[in-house]
């Protein structure tokens, strides 16, 4: 009994992120993800993303002012693949869209560093 209420523990603890955190995955899983029907936001500068980004992502800056704006009228239960440049900015988009009811969101593992350095696909 002792061992069961021990592994109930640790799946329900282990498979949740805390409020605010958006789970990591890495590249060829969140290019799975983006194939299932993921939609996929670029939160680099438009500067940055005119010089490569993934196929089919919208560009929205964290830095804009109205990044909550913009997102605001999204479906917040989609799953949202968010990416930046190293994982930093996509972080912190992705925990401001869970903070306001987003409720399936990832980021991409080390940015498109990651994603360039498993020689995916950019346009």
């Amino acid at each position: 009994m002792k061992k069961i209420l021990i592994v109930f523990i640790l799946l329900v603890t282990g498979c949740s992120s805390p409020a605010g955190e958006a789970p990591e995955i890495q590249p060829d899983q969140f290019k799975s993800r983006i194939e299932q029907g993921a939609a996929l936001i670029d939160v680099r500068s438009p500067e940055e993303y005119a010089n490569g980004h993934i196929a089919g992502s919208q560009n929205i800056d964290i830095k804009d002012p109205e990044f909550l704006t913009k997102i605001q009228s999204f479906d917040k239960i989609k799953p949202y693949a968010v990416y930046c440049a190293s994982g930093v900015r996509s972080g912190k988009a992705a925990g401001i869209m869970r903070e306001n009811g987003f409720t399936n969101v990832f980021t991409l593992s080390g940015g498109l560093k990651a994603w360039r350095e498993k020689g995916l696909p950019l346009e």
